[in-house]
């Protein structure tokens, strides 16, 4: 989620309390969050204009460990990108594209079964698009080409997404890329598809929302493809991927216009627009640390204090606690390498880390697991997210839901301090 959506979020939610003392909670977890990116920052900077330097008049030795260190560093941040990072974004794209026919194949032939296919194929792509937030940095990011903020934003504005399908249907593709992301992306199609946590009775969706579910799902396509363009470079890709890629003007022409994002993969493992190596690979530390702490006072923390349900993320599908526990499996692979546990990479940040700070890696590698048992936790007895806000709401707090949501905020808060100490161990 994008920090604009956030921060519109909170302001309509202040609008709509008269007490505005959830709000004031709210701003005070989301300040907080801040300073500690801000002290990240400055204390990578500190490493780079300070205490790089001063390495320098070390004597002969010390220079050859720079040098090694930055092989090492590069190494790392190859497997990194080449074995997380970019078949992540591989996956997307080609997740996008199941999407986008099976939709195309609901609106030519309006069945159960069609719905069903429909709806298997938007939680693929979901599953891929939370399976990266670890890596929101670089081209997907909102101070970059903001696909995060074009395909992820919530909560929707369900009146304008209205007055559209009213109009009866005649959006095309193109048109929805130019919207806003809270009336396109991942969740908007989510509302069309899904109520209740079950997939939507076909019969439910007349001819104009299903159109309107068509193209949104291409304006989808085209931000998943962007992403994984983006990354490896348009020479790199599929003839598939480079058609669908042209397919929107727009598109080609938004990264045209962002060329320090072009081939991101390359860019990253030669530290291109980096002041040094560990600034580089501080960003696999510092992607990881950022959501971990948005999973937790963001995303769970924020929604269950307010008692909104409309600040719960997936809440038509109910796969809320399914895309937090996503987000920490990205940051698993993130530091640990490879997609899954089946395709570990030797080389990673934690086994480099393991080097430095053995204890350091352990207490990472725990916290991650503390953190997916945690947020599963919350779902006890088969609860959604979404519930458990909305029962809050309704019956007041229950003692059981909340010390769960605490502990797996808690879980999220010690994880994103674990990854920000790393900063002060890369040089």
């Amino acid at each position: 989620m994008s920090q604009r959506s956030r921060w519109v979020l909170r302001m309509r939610e202040c609008l709509k309390d008269k007490s505005h003392k959830h709000c004031i909670n709210k701003h005070i977890i989301e300040i907080k969050n801040i300073m500690k990116r801000i002290f990240r920052y400055l204390a990578l900077t500190f490493l780079v204009t300070v205490a790089l330097p001063l390495s320098f008049t070390s004597c002969e030795d010390d220079d050859n460990d720079i040098i090694n260190n930055d092989e090492l560093y590069q190494s790392i941040l190859e497997e990194y990108v080449n074995k997380t990072v970019v078949p992540t974004y591989k996956e997307l794209a080609e997740a996008a594209l199941v999407m986008r026919t099976a939709n195309i194949a609901l609106k030519t032939e309006p069945t159960n079964a069609a719905m069903q296919a429909a709806s298997g194929a938007w939680m693929r792509a979901r599953v891929a698009w939370e399976i990266s937030e670890a890596f929101l940095f670089g081209p997907v990011g909102e101070n970059a080409l903001d696909i995060d903020g074009h395909i992820d934003s919530w909560p929707l504005e369900l009146s304008d997404i209205q007055a559209e399908i009213a109009k009866g249907g005649n959006l095309t593709g193109a048109e929805a890329w130019n919207k806003e992301g809270d009336v396109i992306g991942f969740h908007v199609t989510e509302y069309l598809l899904y109520r209740d946590g079950q997939s939507r009775p076909v019969g439910d969706l007349p001819p104009a929302e299903l159109s309107y579910l068509v193209a949104a799902t291409d304006a989808l396509v085209w931000d998943c493809v962007l992403a994984y363009v983006a990354w490896v470079g348009e020479e790199n890709v599929s003839s598939e991927m480079k058609a669908v890629f042209r397919e929107n003007p727009a598109v080609v022409a938004h990264l045209n216009a962002n060329p320090n994002f072009k081939n991101f993969a390359d860019r990253l493992t030669t530290k291109t627009g980096y002041p040094s190596w560990g600034a580089a690979l501080n960003e696999i530390a510092s992607g990881a640390a950022d959501i971990a702490g948005e999973v937790g006072a963001t995303k769970i923390e924020q929604p269950y204090e307010s008692g909104n349900v409309e600040e719960v993320e997936s809440w038509y599908s109910w796969h809320s606690l399914d895309d937090y526990q996503n987000n920490i499996r990205s940051i698993k692979n993130a530091y640990l390498g490879g997609r899954d546990d089946n395709s570990r990479t030797a080389i990673s940040l934690s086994s480099y880390i393991k080097k430095q700070n053995s204890e350091l890696d352990t207490n990472i590698k725990s916290k991650i697991e503390d953190c997916l048992s945690k947020i599963a936790a919350i779902g006890t007895g088969e609860k959604s997210f979404y519930e458990v806000v909305r029962d809050k709401k309704n019956n007041g707090a229950n003692a059981t839901d909340g010390a769960r949501v605490n502990a797996a905020v808690d879980a999220c808060a010690k994880l994103e301090e674990l990854f920000s100490s790393i900063a002060n161990i890369i040089d």
